[in-house]
């Protein structure tokens, strides 16, 4: 009997829940994608590759880091261990969704296919039952917007322009896949719930060459664009410190060369004006 992505979440609860479907062959395949997962995170995966445009990269939403990433990647912060770690089971949660899709007795094809869109590569995560889906581990926070379908309307991280960019590439794939639907399935990585995110991408795909295509240009010019975000006031101090999207940016020293990082007990604060001197541990660099 062929299955509808529409049960996904809740066939793959009943193979966690031991109701059958995960067997040998399944475990093997698991095994096999965690093995290129922990080749990849933990000696580099190979040779570094040359500074190019990725389909994961079209949603960055801030065009001067895309820039900043191809021209000056040297530039770029190293990640702390705890982000690597962090990442890596991240793709691990990934890979054992995919699994469990398998075994739960749905259609899984496509995992890791290159895809291109204009010149422009990628790799999706896969195709389940005949839709394009990119597979997330989410925080609760972030779950939320996944679980309630309001990614479109607030997707800081450009998660709608990468999974359109591959429903796109996905027409000339050999495997079968709906023209215009994806979905992301979602795992919340604190608490264990799944969610599937449907979205009909047919007013991203309608201008994704001319998207595509401004983006290739866009990196060729001598000189980065300008910001993405401003600076936001920090509380009533008077200071000014990076918003969420640029704290989480490679780039934000080039972008703010004089930017000062505090040490709070909520995590580091980065002031790119300070009139009041926190009362907190300073990194000096």
């Amino acid at each position: 009997m062929t299955k509808s992505i529409h049960t996904l979440v809740q066939d793959v609860y009943k193979v966690i829940e031991g109701e059958g479907g995960w067997d040998a062959t399944v475990s093997k395949y698991a095994a096999d994608l965690m093995e290129d997962t922990f080749n990849t995170r933990l000696t580099g995966g190979g040779e570094p590759r040359e500074p190019a445009l990725r389909l994961s990269q079209l949603g960055t939403p801030c065009q001067r880091k895309l820039w900043y990433s191809i021209n000056t990647p040297s530039k770029s912060a190293s990640l702390p261990p705890s982000t690597r770690l962090k990442f890596l089971y991240g793709d691990l949660l990934e890979n054992l969704l995919i699994a469990l899709a398998m075994a739960a007795g749905h259609d899984v094809q496509g995992t890791q296919d290159t895809l291109e869109v204009a010149g422009v590569k990628g790799h999706r995560d896969c195709v389940i039952d005949g839709i394009t889906v990119d597979i997330k581990s989410a925080s609760s926070y972030s779950f939320k917007k996944f679980e309630s379908g309001t990614l479109r309307g607030d997707d800081p991280f450009g998660y709608i322009s990468q999974l359109s960019s591959y429903v796109y590439a996905g027409r000339d794939s050999d495997v079968p896949s709906h023209p215009s639907l994806g979905a992301f399935l979602v795992i919340d990585k604190q608490n264990g719930t799944l969610c599937l995110d449907m979205y009909d991408f047919g007013p991203e795909l309608d201008t994704k060459i001319q998207d595509v295509e401004a983006l290739k240009e866009m990196v060729k010019q001598d000189e980065p664009p300008v910001r993405g975000f401003d600076p936001v006031p920090d509380g009533k101090s008077g200071n000014m410190k990076l918003g969420v999207q640029c704290s989480y940016c490679d780039y934000k020293k080039s972008c703010y060369p004089e930017l000062r990082t505090f040490l709070y007990s909520t995590g580091p604060r980065f002031l790119t004006e300070v009139e009041k001197l926190p009362n907190v541990y300073e990194v000096k660099e």
